[in-house]
């Protein structure tokens, strides 16, 4: 979880948005998952889900998310940033040049087929 997930202003408006949801529930309104829209059934886990990810924690930027798609997305998102940063730390593989006068590689050793 990072750090904006602590932030008081997106617990408090989670929390909205949570009680929302249970709110239609008992209503007998149907509640979806804003990412695919799946149904979200009463009783159900959820996450609070940021519509865009870096729009901040207003309430106008959370609405309820199925498990599975709020999990996949931030698994995705922290892949990038991982990949991303192993990617700029690692060395360029080197790469020998060719040498003078020949025209492809050694095939000395390699049977003649």
């Amino acid at each position: 979880m990072s750090d904006k997930h602590t932030d008081p202003e997106f617990l408090a408006n989670a929390r909205i948005v949570r009680a929302q949801v249970r709110r239609d529930w008992a209503y007998g309104n149907e509640v979806r998952c804003w990412r695919r829209g799946c149904p979200i059934e009463p009783g159900q886990r959820f996450d609070v889900g940021h519509l865009d990810p870096n729009g901040g924690h207003s309430r106008s930027n959370l609405a309820p998310e199925c498990v599975p798609c709020n999990r996949s997305e931030g698994g995705r998102r922290g892949a990038a940033i991982t990949n991303t940063r192993d990617r700029a730390r690692r060395p360029r593989p080197h790469r020998p040049t060719r040498a003078a006068g020949r025209s492809g590689p050694d095939r000395s050793g390699l049977a003649p087929w």
